[in-house]
């Protein structure tokens, strides 16, 4: 049996999803996490006892650690396929005003909005004013869109009717915040459904990834919540990943990638 492993840097974060441009951040990796690489390695050989050819087969990749930040909508995603989440809304609120200070923004950079749907559903602004500028257009001024966490927020463009980032912006928007949300699980058996896990650790605008193409959580739940540390609660997870038959050949397991230079 082959076996390495790739131990992640302290600060990196795990995200899952069912798409890369569809990933969600989990948050922050709790003391040492790694992703390990595993094989079988065989031989075939002649009618001398030669060796012929050597090969690997029953590749497999596996991601553990702990994790922070024990939302609902994260554990559910450990899950996803045993775990079922229910949201129940709380009072809508109606014409929030979020003021975004001079010097607080700047083109294209994500703004969130301060608060998020309840539901994780998008957030449609009523209007966008600049105090300089007057009102701004949506896709033309600014872009909706949606960071890695999951929130839902604006960018603002460098267009015509934007001259400058020497200005507040108001954003005025409706939301409905849950009032509460609940974890259920429990069947005779149950499906889980595998999703694409990679683990990111940013220096300076660069990165060092690691995906795994297609794995599921075999952990389970496990709350820890420490008394006299002051460390925050985590929980415990173990990705194990197996081969995308719907990616190309050499390319089904797992993908490296790293533009700060890590020692392995």
């Amino acid at each position: 049996m082959g076996y390495g492993s790739v131990h992640l840097p302290v600060g990196s974060v795990v995200k899952i999803g069912d798409t890369v441009g569809g990933l969600t951040s989990l948050g922050v990796l709790k003391g040492d996490s790694k992703v390990s690489i595993a094989f079988t390695s065989k031989e075939t050989l002649g009618s001398k006892g030669e060796t012929l050819q050597r090969y690997i087969t029953e590749m497999k990749a596996s991601g553990t650690g702990e994790m922070y930040q024990l939302y609902a909508d994260n554990i559910q995603k450990l899950l996803d396929g045993a775990l079922a989440l229910s949201t129940v809304a709380a009072a809508p609120v109606a014409g929030h005003n979020q003021v975004v200070a001079s010097g607080d923004w700047a083109f294209d950079r994500f703004i969130p909005f301060e608060h998020q749907m309840g539901s994780g559903a998008k957030i449609t602004p009523t209007s966008v004013t600049g105090s300089v500028d007057g009102a701004l257009v949506a896709n033309t001024d600014f872009a909706i869109v949606k960071d890695a966490a999951g929130n839902w927020g604006i960018a603002i463009r460098d267009s015509v009717t934007v001259t400058s980032e020497a200005q507040n912006i108001t954003i005025v928007f409706d939301y409905t915040p849950a009032a509460s949300k609940t974890l259920k699980m429990g069947d005779a058996s149950a499906e889980l459904t595998p999703k694409i896990v990679q683990f990111e650790k940013e220096v300076d605008g660069k990165y060092f990834r690691v995906t795994l193409w297609s794995a599921v959580n075999e952990k389970g739940i496990d709350f820890s919540f420490p008394q006299s540390t002051g460390d925050p609660a985590s929980i415990p997870f173990e990705f194990t990943g197996k081969l995308d038959a719907t990616r190309a050949a050499g390319e089904q397991l797992v993908e490296i990638y790293d533009e700060i230079g890590l020692t392995l």
